[in-house]
């Protein structure tokens, strides 16, 4: 029997449209990231979770208002054990923990990278003294490729009505919205993108791109332990996340990748 869009559950889905997963945590730098790192690495909710460790240089922006990149130091962990998904890096900086999740057919939920991304912050703040939240974020991309424009009809609730007709007369076009969504309290980026490839028929690419965060005004204690993280995470930026991707996407098409009932 079909559902509301309300009655439906992140629990209730198995979205194939998935592509990536961002999971982030920005701060106030850490005193030291070498021993803070080491620490982690010998906790026991953290071993076993990677197998390939490194020291990697990033270029990050020097200045939030300017172009200018400097290199930063961070301790990359990749090759992934959390089942099923392994195609999966972790990186601690001095200001930041970063959970990057490339999502393919196997992808079930977030919430093993959560519980991650939460013992590690917590234990971070645990052991330095200076530490404070500046940003916590989910941003979760989908995207769909289609041979037909009509699509995006079929699908989407956001996209050009007529960009089938249109498909001949653009390669690419963005829609962006930038508010707070009161339901949770949490920031939003959240575009929509159609990409055309020309050819014989054109194929559109469909992204639908949800960024939800807090920065330090909407976190009311900036030194959270892990159950505040949870909620955090948990609780207001990722259900938000799928909130909003239930809103940009039609009813019908929800109920087409509704999970079996006996799964």
């Amino acid at each position: 029997m079909a559902k509301k869009k309300d009655e439906i559950r992140r629990t209730d889905l198995n979205n194939s449209m998935l592509k990536r997963v961002i999971i982030r945590a920005d701060f106030t730098p850490m005193l030291d990231l070498e021993a803070t790192v080491s620490d982690i690495n010998r906790q026991e909710w953290f071993r076993g979770k990677f197998n390939n460790y490194e020291r990697r240089t990033l270029e990050v922006k020097k200045d939030e208002e300017q172009d200018n990149l400097e290199g930063q130091y961070v301790k990359r962990f990749d090759d992934c054990n959390i089942e099923p998904e392994k195609n999966v890096t972790l990186d601690i900086g001095s200001n930041f923990v970063c959970i990057d999740i490339n999502c393919d057919e196997h992808y079930t939920q977030i919430d093993e990278y959560l519980r991650l991304m939460v013992n590690i912050v917590g234990h971070i703040v645990g052991l330095d003294n200076y530490v404070k939240m500046d940003r916590l974020a989910i941003r979760k991309t989908d995207g769909l490729e289609s041979i037909e424009g009509k699509t995006a009809d079929e699908v989407f609730e956001y996209f050009d009505q007529q960009i089938e007709e249109e498909g001949d007369k653009f390669t690419y076009r963005t829609y962006t919205d930038s508010f707070i969504y009161s339901k949770k309290q949490v920031m939003v980026h959240y575009n929509r993108t159609v990409r055309v490839i020309p050819g014989e028929t054109a194929t559109f690419i469909f992204v639908l791109d949800i960024d939800t965060y807090l920065e330090r005004g909407n976190i009311e204690n900036r030194r959270p332990n892990v159950d505040e993280l949870w909620a955090l995470y948990y609780e207001r930026l990722n259900e938000a996340s799928f909130d909003l991707f239930k809103r940009g996407v039609k009813e019908d098409y929800l109920n087409s990748i509704m999970k079996e009932q006996d799964e």
